[in-house]
This record gives structure tokens, sequence and C-alpha cells, in this order.
């Protein structure tokens, strides 16, 4: 059930991504629902869920955006980033919720680097020098994001999610 859960929202994500999201442009950036949402289900469900997220999340992103996007650009890059926040919750401990929100932040630069470079490669040219410029606005626009995701994550994992149980 969590891998048909985490197909269904990360396509879901990606449709509001390429939807919704130019139309919530801040400072000229626009927010990565795709990337906050994989970060938050990585760090407060699970790897797992999270790298299904990502895998699902960034193919229905580059098959929506097939001209501008080369496919599996995006793929790679939220798997990178999802990975990263993976390793984090493992290592950060009990607060998920925090720890979602607060890696969002760094891992926006990685993810726009690493796509940055796979999109500069598949199209023929060389990557550019990375600034912290154009990224930094995005990055604080998926930080804030990320707070109602992970209220919103934690909610639901609360409710529906799988615990262990002692069976008699």
């Amino acid at each position: 059930m969590q891998v048909a859960l985490a197909v269904v929202g990360s396509i879901v994500a990606a449709l509001l991504d390429t939807s919704v999201a130019p139309f919530a442009m801040i400072a000229g950036t626009r927010p990565d629902i795709v990337l906050v949402s994989s970060v938050v289900v990585a760090v407060s469900i699970g790897s797992e869920a999270g790298f299904i997220w990502a895998f699902a999340g960034g193919l229905t992103l580059d098959l929506l955006a097939a001209p501008a996007r080369p496919i599996g650009s995006s793929v790679v890059a939220l798997l990178v980033a999802t990975g990263l926040a993976a390793v984090v919750a493992r290592v950060a401990g009990r607060n998920r919720l925090a720890t979602a929100i607060l890696v969002t932040f760094p891992l926006t630069f990685v993810f726009q680097f690493v796509y940055g470079v796979l999109v500069s490669a598949a199209l023929g040219g060389v990557p550019s020098g990375a600034s912290l410029g154009p990224g930094l606005p995005a990055a604080i626009e998926n930080t804030i994001l990320a707070i109602p995701l992970a209220l919103a994550a934690r909610l639901i994992w609360q409710r529906w999610g799988t615990f262990d149980r002692i069976e008699w």
C-alpha cells in the first residue's frame, strides 16, 4: 500500500509542479513541489517511500515537460537529493518534522546543481558556474513550502501509517 500511495502522491505533486507552481513565482523562482515532497516523505515516512516518490515524480515531471527537460534528468537529481535527505534523517534523530523542514534548504541547492549539470550535459553544453543568487529565493520558497507539507505528512502518517504492534 505504501508503494501505491507514493506513486499516486508523486504524480499528483508533479501535476501540481507543472500546472500550479508557475503561477506561484516569487522573486523569479517557482517552488519545486516534487523535490520538497520527496524530501519530506523520505525524512518523515521512510527512505523507501521517498525514493519511490522521487523516481515516479521525476519521471512524471520529465514526461510532462519533455521538450524542456531531458528524460531522466529530474529523476537523477531528485534521487540524489532524496538520498542525502535519507542519510540526514538516519543521523538526525527523532525530530523528523524539524529535520524535514531544515534539510530542504541545502538540498534545493544540491538539486539545482545536479539538475543543471545533467541538462547541460544532455544538451551538449558546458555546465556554467554555480551561483547562489538564483538559488537562494528558490531555497527559501521551498523551505517555507516544506512546513505545511511536513505537518501534513506527519498527520497522515500518524493516522494511517503502519506501526509495529505486539502480537499475542
